[in-house]
């Protein structure tokens, strides 16, 4: 277990981001956290989320005692009682604005593309918080996080279209294969046919008979051998197909 103290916002938020499970997180008061009555409750239920504790030592307050459950629990229901009253609020407002005609909806929060990239990156490798993450982009959690969501949801769209693209193309890939053999028993079906007649019009009976023999011999083996490499090449297409979607994905 690691015992955290934060004397003041920086500290507090910053200790907040390291906390794990088992760890504790004690400050002088509530008012040296620096933090309004919303942002302490969400760092609370924060820290009972992540199986830390919580001290404050003006306050009293030690969740690693017997008050752990009821406090936290006390601090979730107060959180969600002071968010549905604002929601409710917000709720009223928007209605009295669409019945007087002043109501537009939210207006999106302007965001550098490059810039967004850039610090989520950093985020994602571990190089700065959430929370810096947020500050150099000026996004509230909720923004930020739903920014997030968004971006990984089109990634996926774009995954899923290259995966039904290759998809589609393999199978015609397939397909034409199937058609070019289907070709090539037909090509040599009537060449089987044109030299049977050529031989019928030159030799006799048994000569035709045995020459026709050779040649329903050389005309398989040929057939054999060609769609042998037919089903190699299909099978070749098929691998680079599949190597090509793997490294998409």
């Amino acid at each position: 277990m690691t015992l955290r103290h934060a004397s003041d916002r920086q500290s507090f938020f910053q200790n907040l981001e390291l906390l794990e499970n088992g760890d504790c997180l004690e400050i002088d008061s509530f008012a040296a956290s620096g933090a309004d009555s919303a942002e302490l409750l969400d760092a609370i239920n924060s820290i009972a989320n992540r199986g830390a504790d919580f001290v404050s030592l003006l306050e009293g307050v030690d969740t690693r005692s017997e008050i752990q459950p009821s406090f936290f629990a006390l601090c979730r229901a107060i959180r969600a009682l002071d968010e549905g009253k604002k929601r409710s609020r917000r709720r009223d407002g928007i209605e009295e604005a669409k019945e007087a005609g002043r109501y537009k909806g939210r207006k999106p929060i302007a965001v550098d593309e490059n810039l967004f990239d850039s610090v989520v990156s950093l985020w994602q490798n571990g190089e700065i918080t959430a929370r810096e993450a947020m500050a150099k982009l000026d996004l509230k959690p909720n923004t930020f996080y739903r920014r997030i969501k968004e971006r990984e949801e089109l990634k996926m769209k774009d995954y899923k279209k290259v995966e039904r693209e290759l998809r589609a193309e393999i199978k015609e890939a397939a397909k034409q294969s199937r058609r070019d053999l289907d070709e090539l028993k037909k090509q040599v079906k009537a060449e089987a046919k044109e030299v049977k007649k050529t031989v019928d019009e030159k030799l006799d009976l048994h000569d035709v008979e045995r020459e026709m023999r050779r040649d329903r011999i050389r005309a398989e083996a040929e057939h054999n051998e060609a769609v042998k490499q037919l089903k190699k090449d299909v099978q070749t297409e098929a691998k680079e197909l599949k190597k090509l979607m793997e490294n998409e994905s």
